[in-house]
């Protein structure tokens, strides 16, 4: 009889060898066959951890969700003026999402959202809105220590994110050229520079148009 450590560590098994097949070959592409052929075993084994191939896929795909988005959750920018620390967002941002892996994910779930009820609201809950909350918060630090003047933080952070690296991962994602690491330094850069230039606070502004204000949010 299994113990609960081997049953876990053999469901581990059976979802490790599902994701890797369907990120390779799609949802039609794998069969319940194909999974027992990687890990072994029997039918019945399989069935028993997974009713059927779409319960599989939907078990395998949050797995790599949770995987993708782990990265996010312990995310700690530096002490940094306002300009960098976006920066440092903009970075480990483009570190998660413009990774091959993610892309094949991204690319996964958007093409099977319609078959698996709830599998799209699970990705975007895990990955974009967790990352769009984050820097969200940052920048609703800043609008209080009024270094930044912005009515909404979070729609602020969903715009800079896609200013940022919007159109980098649509390159990615349609399998157009893929953008080199300066381009993506640049990309970022200015989409930080254009954000806080045009989030200065309205006193500032009418003082001239200089650079934005580098203090810290307290």
């Amino acid at each position: 009889m299994l113990t609960v450590v081997d049953s876990q560590d053999r469901r581990s098994r059976i979802l490790l060898a599902a994701a890797a097949l369907f990120l390779e070959k799609g949802y039609a592409g794998v069969s319940m066959e194909d999974v027992l052929s990687e890990v072994g075993g029997s039918k019945s084994t399989l069935y028993r951890y997974f009713t059927d191939k779409t319960a599989l896929f939907r078990a395998a795909v949050e797995m790599l969700i949770d995987e993708r988005s782990r990265p996010l959750r312990t995310f700690q920018p530096g002490d940094s003026d306002a300009a960098e620390t976006l920066r440092e967002y903009g970075r480990h941002f483009a570190d998660i999402v413009l990774a091959p892996g993610a892309i094949a994910l991204h690319r996964l779930v958007t093409a099977e959202a319609e078959r698996v009820p709830g599998l799209g609201q699970t990705f975007y809950e895990h990955g974009p809105a967790f990352g769009n909350a984050l820097m969200g918060d940052y920048l609703r630090g800043l609008c209080e220590a009024g270094v930044i003047e912005v009515p909404d933080p979070m729609l602020a952070s969903a715009q800079l994110y896609q200013a940022m690296l919007g159109a980098l991962q649509m390159r990615l994602l349609i399998n157009a050229p893929a953008p080199s690491p300066a381009e993506t330094e640049l990309s970022i850069a200015n989409a930080v520079e254009t954000f806080l230039n045009g989030a200065l606070p309205r006193a500032s502004a009418a003082r001239g148009r200089g650079r934005p204000s580098v203090a810290k949010a307290r």
